[in-house]
């Protein structure tokens, strides 16, 4: 079958935790911020197989046998990618772009991208579409789309109460209410979130929900201590907040605003490291490339049930990749989409009788598209990221 195990790649940001990934992979702390555990073959993070061989090179060697009928499709664009996510503090207001703009946005950065200097003022790393699927392994909250245009002004007013009719009165739709916001020169910012905080002060809101999820509130005060004077703070009410329970997932569409403001979880996606950053972040932020990328008729279409597919596992599934969830037991699997295959609880036993590894706590492997009948017998937890959710 030729089964490898992947080792992956650890990825630096303020946002991240000093001891959750060195917890869950099994290694020494460094003292730095450790936000994501990268799984794929993206240039921007790497995995290897235990030798120190680049998994893309690996695969490279012979793609027929390892993605199977899809090989051209597959070596041609790898299609997935694999995270684990540990959420300290909140992410950018970030969206995603589908395909077309993926390939329109890396043309127009063609002459950007020649310069090295140049380097931290992209907004496309790559020309593929970014879709993402993220469950919880501990309580979650997340940003994800917008509320409706009359519960988003009740709010504004409601905690604007001069502001609004200053700057925000004469809109009539959720897009112009949120360009007006990141319009406002810097002392208009300044005086709408001093009274935006001030409303705050005297609303009775709490700042966790059951002391397990932020709210509104929360984020917005979280922010302001990280960002001061950003129009991101005032956001929180504007947008959907919601609370991610463990073994929950919610599926993110390319054009969504969101961000990830608390908690660990698996995010599987395209393989695609674009992000344009709207605000709440020390890096790169394209204000209008965002608010030209962004779909202002999204909203939270619900969480993503996981089914029991075939051989019993839990699948979450989107229009092009699935997350499925193996607990103690044993499974026969027989599907020719490759996948990655994760251990984060216990140990697991995967592949033929006569071809087989046994991956431990914090293991990766990957298993190439197979003819034959494997089997994974789990003690504890195991999470699959499938190449194609329609081939499962």
């Amino acid at each position: 079958m030729q089964i490898v195990k992947i080792k992956g790649c650890v990825k630096n940001y303020d946002w991240g935790s000093r001891d959750i990934l060195p917890s869950m992979f099994h290694y020494q702390p460094d003292g730095t911020s450790q936000a994501e555990m990268w799984f794929g073959v993206h240039p921007s993070g790497p995995s290897r197989l235990e030798d120190g061989t680049l998994l893309s090179d690996y695969l490279n060697t012979d793609p027929e046998r390892f993605f199977g009928p899809r090989h051209k499709e597959y070596q041609e664009r790898f299609p997935l990618m694999m995270k684990v996510l540990a959420v300290n503090n909140p992410l950018s207001l970030h969206v995603h772009p589908d395909a077309v703009q993926a390939l329109r946005g890396w043309q127009d950065e063609e002459l950007m991208r020649s310069r090295p200097e140049n380097a931290g003022q992209l907004n496309f790393r790559d020309t593929n579409q970014k879709c993402e699927l993220f469950y919880a392994l501990t309580p979650s909250t997340l940003l994800c789309g917008f509320r409706d245009f009359e519960s988003a002004s009740h709010h504004l007013r409601r905690l604007l109460p001069l502001c609004y009719d200053e700057y925000f009165a004469r809109n009539r739709t959720l897009r112009g209410l949120v360009k007006t916001l990141y319009s406002l020169d810097e002392d208009c910012l300044k005086r709408a979130v001093d009274e935006f905080l001030m409303q705050l002060d005297e609303a009775e809101e709490e700042s966790r929900r059951g002391g397990l999820y932020l709210t509104e509130r929360g984020i917005s005060e979280k922010s302001f201590s990280l960002f001061g004077y950003d129009a991101g703070v005032i956001m929180p009410y504007l947008m959907n907040v919601v609370p991610v329970r463990p073994g929950e997932a919610i599926y993110i569409q390319s054009g969504v605003l969101h961000s990830y403001a608390h908690g660990t979880g698996i995010e599987i996606e395209d393989s695609s490291d674009n992000e344009i950053r709207l605000s709440l972040s020390r890096k790169h932020k394209d204000i209008q490339g965002a608010l030209n990328l962004i779909d202002f008729d999204s909203s939270f279409s619900g969480k993503v049930c996981l089914k029991p597919d075939s051989v019993l596992r839990s699948v979450a599934s989107t229009p092009t990749f699935a997350l499925a969830v193996l607990s103690s037991g044993s499974y026969d699997i027989r599907e020719k989409t490759p996948c990655f295959s994760l251990c984060l609880e216990g140990l697991a036993r995967v592949g033929t009788p006569d071809d087989h590894i046994m991956l431990r706590e914090g293991e990766c492997c990957f298993i190439p598209s197979c003819d034959e009948e494997y089997h994974v017998r789990v003690s504890g937890k195991v999470y699959q990221a499938l190449f194609s959710a329609d081939e499962e």
